[in-house]
């Protein structure tokens, strides 16, 4: 067992607490203010360092030079040693818009890698961001391969995926979508609005349907007028959660602070949508069918269309902070304990309570992750 001596570790309802916590396996075994060291306990002394719950990214494309299309379960389990050392424990690979049965392929691929991983981020379900949406926005998404969905892409991608979860992004305005949105909320898997130019009426027909979540907020959405709130108004209003790319980049600071503003700590999720070129660098990539330019970590098509980013969620939370002028543990909570209500994991993870696992994250006063324990185990 491990014991996590004298630190302050963030509470389920926001708040910072002084106690010990120990671990027992992949799960948190106690939380007490004082919890008795014994001879088979290994003990870390803390000194007052904070303790969080680790990260969770819903809407992640790849790292490392591999990307999820593509990705081997292999080369997926050394993106999720990549982005366990970054502060992510756990993470949904996403896909793009592809033929099905490249999707199908990477879908096995994310299946198999979520048994293969061990000390890294957990694979607790997958994305399907594409091929369920709107030409008319499009992104850095191939229009002749997107399609309309149909429940039996969601029973073969349910099947695949057995336990873990299948969330999937759709633009509600294209045919058949509202019937999909609300089979997949009834079979127990998640619909995210996105990549879409539907109206604030389709849009807000989608939320009563069953889809919880807009994907990359602002991004790829009808945008605000007076007139017609489109995607992001109706977004705005709504009650769902909202995905943010806090880079500084997709998303302009002060645009990310309104959204604060207007949907408080309780409905943002923080998303990175990183690409392969996150955790190398700068240089030329293939991503989503297209050549990808990385220059000073912002990655574009030739057209100069954003694709994906080169963004951690470690510094996503510092940035939302700095942006949104807010203190770590609402950052935290946009950026574990959102995203884990999001999708339907917060019975095992995104909190820290007993019986969950052991994802946490030890944080000085200076914001430097020190130490990372990702079910149950030190990973850094």
């Amino acid at each position: 067992m491990i014991l996590l001596k004298n630190g302050r570790y963030l509470t389920p309802e926001g708040k910072f607490v002084k106690g010990d916590i120990l671990i027992d396996g992949e799960k948190i075994a106690a939380i007490h203010e004082c919890i008795k060291t014994e001879e088979n306990f290994e003990v870390i002394e803390l000194d007052c360092m904070k303790v969080v719950p680790g990260l969770i990214d819903i809407h992640f494309h790849g790292a490392v030079g591999h990307d999820v299309m593509a990705a081997s379960s292999e080369e997926l389990c050394k993106i999720s040693k990549h982005l366990v050392k970054e502060g992510t424990t756990a993470f949904l690979p996403t896909t793009i818009t592809a033929e099905l049965e490249e999707i199908e392929n990477a879908v096995r691929n994310v299946r198999n890698a979520a048994d293969m991983c061990g000390i890294g981020a957990s694979i607790e379900g997958v994305h399907i961001e594409g091929p369920f949406i709107s030409p008319k926005q499009k992104g850095c998404h191939e229009v002749d391969k997107m399609i309309s969905p149909k429940a039996e892409y969601y029973n073969k991608y349910k099947k695949i995926m057995g336990d873990l979860k299948v969330h999937i992004t759709v633009a509600p305005e294209i045919d058949g979508a509202m019937e999909f949105i609300n089979y997949v909320s009834r079979e127990g898997g998640s619909t995210s609005i996105g990549h879409s130019d539907g109206n604030f009426d389709t849009i807000q027909e989608a939320i009563a349907q069953g889809a919880n979540i807009f994907t990359h907020l602002f991004n790829c959405l009808k945008g605000l007028h007076h007139r017609e709130p489109g995607g992001v108004g109706t977004a705005l209003l709504s009650d769902a959660y909202v995905e943010l790319i806090c880079d500084g980049i997709h998303v302009h600071p002060g645009m990310v602070n309104m959204v604060y503003r207007l949907k408080g700590k309780e409905k943002i999720v923080l998303v990175t949508d990183a690409m392969q070129a996150a955790g190398l660098g700068d240089g030329e990539y293939f991503f989503g069918g297209f050549t990808i330019k990385v220059d000073r970590g912002i990655a574009r098509k030739e057209d100069g269309t954003l694709a994906s980013s080169t963004l951690s969620m470690w510094n996503a939370v510092k940035n939302i902070m700095n942006f949104a002028g807010i203190p770590l543990e609402e950052a935290v909570q946009m950026a574990s304990t959102n995203p884990a209500k999001a999708v339907d994991i917060y019975d095992k993870t995104g909190s820290i309570e007993a019986g969950k696992r052991a994802d946490l994250l030890v944080v000085d006063d200076n914001l430097s992750i020190k130490q990372i324990f990702c079910k149950g185990k030190s990973a850094l």
